[in-house]
């Protein structure tokens, strides 16, 4: 089956395998505002250290890597705050989607543990707050296979906690490396 009509979460699914789409991104997120300094081939070195444990990533999966971080840096510069996590469409079902959730916290905690963000003080508490409830979301999962309306809404309410509190993270670090790249 050709992956061309596919939405782009299952197209990096597919592409990416082993590798979690979300979790990727998520660690992406961490790395970029742990150091907005990152360049692609240590991002590429990370990936490939970090998430195939040494595990020599084909060229395909590399030139995708490499578009991610394009991505990724593009959405943490955006003027709008339009960075958002890299997660299932919604038609997708819910258990799938909070299970990327739960791998997009991880990445993102991973990342910025990386980064030894915490140990250098430069966070607010509000973003601590946010990275202990991303802690217990990265934990969350959805047991069935139907969906409430209420569900749904309480799924849209926590991917948009999880963007803002990216953002604020970013604010956080950024008020604190005026030379960087992400500004």
């Amino acid at each position: 089956m050709s992956t061309a009509h596919l939405p782009l979460f299952e197209r990096l699914s597919r592409l990416l395998n082993p590798l979690d789409p979300a979790e990727v991104h998520g660690f992406l997120c961490g790395l970029l505002c742990a150091d907005s300094t990152l360049a692609r081939d240590h991002w590429l070195a990370l990936a490939r250290g970090e998430l195939t444990d040494g595990v020599e990533l084909t060229e395909p999966v590399r030139g995708l890597l490499s578009k991610l971080f394009e991505f990724g840096v593009a959405q943490l510069n955006a003027a709008d705050g339009s960075v958002t996590p890299l997660l299932p469409d919604d038609d997708a079902p819910l258990r799938q989607r909070t299970d990327a959730l739960g791998a997009w916290c991880h990445g993102l905690l991973y990342g910025l543990g990386l980064g030894q963000v915490e140990r250098r003080g430069l966070l607010s508490e509000e973003s601590q707050e946010f990275l202990r409830d991303a802690t217990q979301i990265a934990q969350v999962g959805f047991e069935t296979d139907t969906a409430s309306e209420a569900d749904e809404i309480a799924y849209a309410e926590v991917v948009e906690y999880l963007r803002v509190g990216l953002l604020m993270i970013l604010e956080d670090l950024r008020r604190f490396a005026p030379s960087s790249r992400l500004h």
